[in-house]
Order: C-alpha cells, then structure tokens, then sequence
C-alpha cells in the first residue's frame, strides 16, 4: 500500500500528526510505503507564505479578528463560500505532487487541503480514497467537504456535530484520537531522565512551554511562580523563539533562580520533559494537548486564542483534565493545585483516561481497510 499524507505549516499540530502516523508506519509497517508533504507549500511559496503567514499573524497580533473569523466560517454563508471556492482554486496545483506520488490513499491533516482533494475527486481528476485527520477536540465547518471518505476525530463527542450541524454520514465518522509518537506512552525511568537533565527527581517539577510560535506570556507566569515559591522545579522551552530564549535567559538571571531553572530552546524530546513533570503551564494546541493527555499530564492553560485553542481549553476543562490560569492569580492556582496531591492524580487518571495511544496504528487500519474497499 502506498500512502500520501498531506499537511502544512499553520502551527506545529498538523505537521506533528503527520509525522506520528508516518513514524508508526515506518516502524510497524515497513512493507507500506508512506510520503509525508506539505501541500501549502507544494503549491508554491507564495500561497504558502500567504496562508501561514497571515494565520500567524491574525492568531498573535488579533485574536480576536481571529476569533470572530473562525466562527463566521463555522457557519453556512456566503463568507464560508468565499473561503472554501478560494481554496479549490489551488487544487489543480495539488494534483500534480498527487499523481507523482501515486497514492493508494491520502490522509489529510489540514482543512484547506482536505477541500482540495474533495474538488479533485469532485471533479474525476483524482480516484482515491481520502481520510480527513481533525487535529483539534472540535469540530469546524472548513474540514468538511462532500467527497471525503472517512474523518478521524479527536474524541467520541466531536461524532454529533459532525452528523447534526454539518450533515455527515454515520459511516464517514472514526472517533480514533489525535495521533501520537509511541514515546508519549513508552515506560521510562523518573530517576534516569532527571540524572541526565541534571534535574532533582525528588522536587515538585512544573513544565512551562511557549508553544509552536514562541508566546511571550509564558514570562508572566514563570515570573509570578518564582517568586511565590522558592522550592518549585522549573522546566521552561521557548520553542523556535530566540528572543523568548533571550529574554527568558535575562529573566532567570535577575530573578536568581537560574539553579532551580532548565531552561531550553527547541527541543525534539519533548515527552521526556513531560514524564518527570507534575504539571504543564501552556497554551492548549492540539497536539500538545493530545501529547499531554497520552503522558498522564494535567494542564493549566494560559493565552487560549478565540477559536480552536479555547474549544480546546473547553473540553479539557469540562473533561477535568485542566485549569484554566488567570492572568494576575494564575501562579497562586498552579501553586495550590501542585500541594493538593489528591487533586492533581485525580487529573492525572482523566488525562490517561481521554488518552487514544493506538490512535496511529488505528488510522492505518482504516487507511488499510478503504484501500481493499476501492
């Protein structure tokens, strides 16, 4: 079976899951073979540029425009038309780096992307089966479109919006989870991480990330929690941000809490951090939030932008998995939460518990089982 996966640069999360599934196969599945693409980017640098750059902007400097964008087009309108026919204007682009691969099936993990295939196959330009991976614990109106084969949800609960609100067949709808590296879920040693971090194993640890693009609110809170305790642990990744990294370092440095402080830049063993951590301070991405849950990780979430990060921060609160931080008191709740013990494993068993660890392996299966059926 030869597999197509489509994906794209707006955030870290679509790129992530496609490299879980790739990874799975890779190593599960070795007679598959998988090609992983950034289809914004196939299309050509400046559609891409456009795209991701105005995403990162309208995300960060206006989140509220954002905010108010993303639920217009989560309805049926004429701006909703506007944005989808936009969308199908690139696809004949597309069809080229899709007939060179050669696909047996395509998996798609970004909403642009999935109307393109949808116009191709619309069209009888391309006849192949397509899986469209949602990468958020929410629904939104731009990942549907008419000639997609099955969609991969993040959780069972996301299946009623799909068939209410925007008429989905039953039948199309996989409630497998958001996909995972195996590593989030592999056992590991507490000791052995700590003793090659050069971090104490016996400290309260929390873990405190800027997500794909490096938010500088993560100071406020790294602030406010050095100076409320002086015994706490400390991990802080600033991600792809050199000036984060470089105002985080000063910041350290002033406040004098460098001994008690791992400060780092991006890293690609993220899940180590998260195994030793009793608590994560972070905005609630996707994929971090799926990779917190997988790890056993409770979440305290700051700076949720109007739209698929505050759905995110929704259902991990309502799930019990999460504490949403206030901006002036947020390091007095951290602080109360990591020394009630009882509280903090009763999240640690609704995070392990909204986990799908085999959410990978799953949507190969029925990548596997729509392939036979074509």
């Amino acid at each position: 079976m030869n597999i197509l996966i489509l994906t794209a640069s707006t955030g870290g999360g679509h790129k992530r899951a496609a490299a879980a599934i790739e990874a799975k196969i890779r190593q599960s599945h070795p007679e598959t073979t998988v090609t992983v693409v950034d289809a914004l980017k196939s299309i050509g640098k400046m559609y891409n540029k456009t795209v991701c750059g105005g995403y990162h902007f309208m995300a960060t400097k206006v989140p509220k425009v954002y905010g108010e964008c993303y639920k217009i087009t989560d309805r049926k309108n004429i701006i909703h038309k506007a944005v989808m026919k936009s969308n199908t204007m690139m696809s004949k682009k597309l069809l080229e780096t899709i007939e060179s691969c050669n696909p047996d099936i395509i998996i798609i993990c970004h909403p642009f992307v999935t109307t393109m295939v949808s116009r191709l196959k619309a069209k009888g330009k391309l006849d192949v089966k397509a899986i469209a991976l949602i990468t958020d614990y929410n629904a939104h109106r731009t990942y549907i479109a008419p000639n997609i084969d099955a969609y991969v949800l993040a959780e069972p609960y996301m299946a009623r919006k799909l068939e209410m609100e925007y008429g989905v067949d039953k039948g199309k709808i996989y409630p497998l989870g958001i996909p995972t590296f195996d590593k989030f879920t592999s056992e590991f040693s507490k000791e052995d991480i700590c003793k090659k971090e050069g971090l104490d194993p016996n400290k309260k640890t929390v873990l405190l990330m800027a997500g794909s693009f490096g938010v500088t609110g993560v100071m406020n809170f790294y602030e406010q929690l050095a100076k409320a305790s002086d015994d706490l642990q400390m991990i802080v990744i600033t991600g792809k941000n050199g000036k984060l990294f470089e105002h985080m370092h000063d910041l350290v440095f002033d406040l004098g809490t460098k001994r008690r402080t791992k400060l780092l830049f991006f890293v690609d063993n993220v899940e180590d951090y998260m195994h030793i951590s009793d608590l994560i301070v972070t905005k609630p991405g996707g994929l971090t939030v799926t990779e917190s849950l997988a790890c056993g990780l409770p979440l305290a979430i700051y700076s949720a932008f109007p739209g698929q990060e505050l759905d995110n921060a929704e259902y991990l609160v309502g799930e019990e998995a999460a504490v949403l931080l206030d901006k002036k008191r947020g390091a007095d709740q951290i602080i109360q939460l990591i020394n009630s013990p009882g509280e903090l494993d009763r999240m640690k068993k609704r995070c392990r518990s909204l986990a799908m660890p085999d959410s990978a392996e799953k949507i190969y299966e029925l990548a596997q089982k729509l392939s036979k059926e074509k």
